[in-house]
């Protein structure tokens, strides 16, 4: 960026030429930031902005206050929420309520060249039976279509109009937000809203074999928990098993999350542990390893639902960050000799989310 400063043929080559910045972002070294979300007080219901901090790896081990002295780079106010990253770029967005029809948009931010797109246009679900009954769930994500060079926001919700789940597809710089019939309707997703993005898929934990979004956990069965794996490209869903040493269904939801280029998934068992697997290849379902088993005693946490959150795995894959929520604290756990750090809060700042983020020259602007 500063070398784009130094003269117009200069910037031009830098951030107007299309080849210039793919092989700048393919050259980029990857895993070696993150972008955090976080709050003051997540639970002020009168004040819910957030932070948009992103940050190097390396700051962030040395001294998290970094994490708070950056935080002056984004500010998201009036319940804005992050959506996802890819090659650099923010994706956020809101809901507003008009009536029963729940109006959506979203816009990108590139961290690196502080350029932010326009706003998309603003689309309509139908997520209330009337006036004064209270929104229905919505998942989300965003990611990059590979084949055809473009970004994607995905949205699957509840129609309560047709009473069927609806999967819509908004093309980044499109003026309308398709609709995506597929399998043949769109999967019951649980309850993480965010769709991880890794090998060209946004996944979400969800139930087959269920045509209704009112489902109790407790009559959950093994088979019917899978991973709905949304191809960005094929606009198709594709069912994946959880790990074979997965044997009995958790007793509280699991979560997924990608940290580095692999996905992981989270769960509790039986209220004492915390087990972690990675999928060393995705898409490869033999390549499901269990990376560790964590007792909560040892984390000094309480279970759930305050289970303890991945913030980020180095790239050599020897230290995991884990943020433990109710008592504002994080843990630098070396999964190879299994020593743990345990960190204070510098600022006593709330940790909402963590996203894999990569500095890079791609425009969020649209054309």
């Amino acid at each position: 960026m500063r070398f784009a400063c130094v003269s117009k043929s200069w910037k031009s080559l830098i951030i107007d030429d299309s080849s210039f910045v793919k092989l700048h972002l393919n050259r980029s070294p990857k895993n070696t930031h993150i972008l955090l979300n976080i709050a003051n007080d997540p639970y002020d219901f009168e004040n819910d902005d957030t932070w948009v901090v992103p940050s190097s790896v390396c700051c962030l081990i040395e001294d998290l206050s970094s994490m708070i002295d950056a935080k002056g780079c984004y500010l998201l106010k009036d319940g804005h929420l992050v959506i996802g990253s890819s090659n650099g770029l923010i994706c956020f967005g809101n809901f507003y309520d008009v009536g029963p029809i729940e109006e959506f948009w979203v816009q990108l931010w590139n961290p690196a060249t502080h350029l932010k797109s326009k706003k998309s246009p603003t689309f309509n679900l139908s997520m209330r039976t009337s006036v004064d009954a209270p929104p229905g769930k919505v998942n989300l994500g965003f990611g990059y279509d590979n084949l055809h060079d473009t970004y994607k926001v995905v949205l699957v919700h509840w129609n309560c109009t047709k009473q069927k789940m609806e999967t819509m597809v908004y093309c980044v710089n499109d003026i309308f937000c398709r609709k995506i019939l597929s399998d043949p309707c769109s999967p019951i997703l649980l309850n993480q809203i965010k769709g991880q993005f890794v090998g060209g898929c946004l996944n979400w934990l969800a139930l087959k074999n269920m045509n209704d979004i009112k489902y109790q956990w407790d009559n959950v069965t093994l088979d019917q928990l899978v991973i709905a794996s949304f191809d960005m490209s094929k606009e198709v869903y594709r069912y994946l098993p959880l790990p074979k040493g997965v044997t009995e269904v958790p007793r509280f939801e699991p979560s997924l999350k990608v940290l580095g280029n692999h996905m992981y998934l989270f769960h509790d068992h039986n209220s004492i542990h915390l087990f972690v697997w990675k999928m060393v290849k995705y898409g490869a379902l033999e390549s499901w390893t269990q990376l560790l088993s964590i007792s909560y005693e040892r984390l000094h946490c309480i279970g759930f639902p305050y289970i303890p959150v991945p913030m980020f795995l180095l790239e050599d894959g020897d230290i995991l960050m884990i943020a433990i929520t109710e008592n504002l604290e994080f843990i630098k756990y070396n999964i190879r000799d299994y020593s743990m750090e345990y960190i204070p809060n510098p600022n006593e700042v709330f940790w909402m989310d963590a996203y894999g983020y990569v500095p890079s020259l791609v425009s969020p602007c649209q054309d």
